[in-house]
This record gives C-alpha cells, structure tokens and sequence, in this order.
C-alpha cells in the first residue's frame, strides 16, 4: 500500500514538474518570438543616433529640437493596414508601433503582424478618435516581464525616472507629437482614468485635476481645456485590477 501511494505521489509530481517545464518553455518561446516579430519591423524605422556623452555639453538658450525616428509607414501598412502611429520614448526601451482594431480584445494576443502570441500589440482604445482629435486618446499595452512593449512604464512611479524621461515621441503617417507627460499613477479599472467622453469644458478640466492630483511625480507641466491628453495604460500588480497609466499633453510639431 505505501509502495502504490509512493509511485502515484511520484508520477503527480513528475506530471506537474512537466507540465510547469511546459508552461515555462511555451511561455519563454512567445517572449521570443514576440521579440524577434518587433525586430524585424525595425526595418522600416530608423531611430535617432545616441548622442554622443564624450563631446562637451553646449548651453542652448531655446529648447533642443527632439531627434525625430524616421518611419515608413506604407511599408508597416503593408504588414498591418491598422497601423495607426509609432511610440518612443527615448533610452526607455519603448519604440513600437501602435495599431487600432475594431475591438479591444484582438490585439490583446496578436502581434503587429497578426500572429498570435500573448506579447500582444499596442493600441489605440476602440472608441477613440483615430486622429487623436479626442480629448483623452488611450493606448494599451503589456507589461511584459521580459522588459517587453510597456514593462518601462511603472518606473514613472519614481521621481528621478520621471526626471529623466519628461516626454515621448509620437508620429502618426501625417502629424508628429511630443507627448508631455504631466501625471502618472496606479489607478482600479473603475477609476476615471480611462474617460473618453466628456459633458463639457468644466467636466474635462475638473478630469485634468483629478488625475494630475493622483500622480507619483511632480512636474511643472499644467493641462488646460485646450490640450488634449494621451493615456498609455498597462497592468500593475499592487492589487487586483490594478493598471499604472500615464497621462501626457499631445503638442503638435510642424
């Protein structure tokens, strides 16, 4: 009797040891996979030069002009006609393109080019305005645990990152943004971080102070009823629910 309950004890704990190795490798397979999809897309961009830290630092009067990533758009269209914008965060990790689908299920679990893998795509809320006109433009993404699509962004959570990554760059196939981020935060899904609509101006700016409130950093960035907001949100882990976003000012370059 203790010979059968030690060989059935044992055949459990090698199927679980094996169907865990499974999960481990199935999921170390999509990360993979995922990474060389997003790789191969870097064709059709081309990213700013680092900059060079052994040159001696020139003191500018005026703002530096931002150090553009050049995109192709047609040829992404070609893989992906949902192509809606491509995002990046200098020295954040974060240059991908951005999608929006009918829904906010597809991309969830689909790549840029349609496959499917748990890496999913970012993009743009369903309900908003495809040329960004909307007064809150949501973009979803992953945090992925391989430092992956939108890992980058609790780090927001600290003053000193914040510090050093104030904006982002966003291009759409006719327009260019810097993307000024003025509040990031831990928020439940049923907070109103994710608004989209709005009854008027005195409803929106009252929004703007809500969030601007909530935010783990401090900046001298102030929204106004004339600005529009973009929100990047991804998943956060303090409690069920949880999604960290970061709200940014979209200001036009021409």
């Amino acid at each position: 009797m203790r010979r059968r309950t030690f060989w059935l004890l044992l055949c459990l704990f090698l199927g679980v040891a094996c169907f865990s190795g499974y999960q481990v490798l199935r999921t170390l397979g999509e990360y993979r996979a995922g990474e060389t999809a997003y790789s191969e897309l870097e064709q059709f961009v081309t990213l700013p030069s680092a900059p060079d830290e052994t040159a001696p630092a020139e003191i500018e009067e005026t703002p530096a002009e931002p150090a553009w990533p050049e995109v192709d758009f047609a040829e992404l269209a070609a893989v992906n006609p949902d192509v809606a914008a491509w995002l990046y965060g200098p020295d954040t990790g974060i240059s991908y393109p951005v999608v929006q689908g009918e829904d906010n299920d597809y991309y969830l679990d689909h790549l840029f080019d349609g496959t499917a893998n748990g890496a999913g795509c970012l993009f743009v809320d369903a309900a908003c305005q495809p040329d960004l006109s909307g007064r809150n433009t949501v973009i979803y993404g992953h945090r992925m645990k391989n430092g992956t699509m939108f890992a980058a962004l609790g780090n927001y959570r600290e003053q000193a990152y914040y510090d050093a990554h104030p904006s982002f760059l966003l291009l759409t196939p006719e327009r260019r943004y810097v993307v000024e981020w003025f509040s990031g935060y831990v928020a439940d899904t049923e907070e109103s971080a994710w608004t989209l609509d709005f009854s008027g101006e005195e409803s929106y700016l009252a929004w703007l102070e809500e969030v601007r409130g909530k935010s783990d950093f401090s900046c001298g960035v102030s929204p106004t009823e004339e600005d529009r907001v973009v929100t990047l949100s991804t998943c956060s882990y303090e409690f069920e629910n949880a999604r960290f976003v970061l709200h940014g000012i979209l200001r036009e370059i021409r």
